[in-house]
């Protein structure tokens, strides 16, 4: 029954962390990365303020993250701001740049996964150690 507890706390870290990583990326996102440029794309700048709390649960959701609205409400934008991209576009253009989308999410949520792991180590994890 320990292990089994211990596995399900490790399970839950790790899920929790995927969501915090996640939530992190999309204001990231949101607010411009500039980072995007050393990854391919060079009008990264183009993202800057298109996430609102609908577009932010489609991203998730592409990048198999299940993050719930409550969390997701931070996005949310004034009624009359002007986007740039429609939602379909938007998702569009985050398809065209997928791989470097993907290892730009890779340096959110690896290390993210890391400390939830070593929060709950593995008997194994913890004979190793010794």
């Amino acid at each position: 029954m320990d292990n089994r507890r211990r596995n399900m706390q490790r399970y839950n870290a790790v899920r929790s962390a995927r969501v915090e990583a996640m939530i992190e990326f999309l204001k990231d996102l949101d607010f411009g990365c500039t980072e995007l440029c050393q990854l391919g794309i060079e009008d990264g700048y183009r993202l800057e303020r298109e996430v609102n709390s609908y577009r932010a649960m489609q991203i998730a959701r592409y990048f198999g993250v299940n993050v719930s609205k409550g969390k997701l409400i931070q996005f949310s934008k004034p009624k009359d701001h002007q986007y740039d991209f429609t939602a379909t576009q938007l998702m569009d253009y985050i398809s065209q740049h997928n791989d470097e989308l993907m290892n730009y999410w890779e340096w959110f949520v690896q290390p993210a996964i890391r400390r939830a792991r070593e929060k709950y180590p593995t008997e194994e994890e913890l004979e190793n150690k010794k």
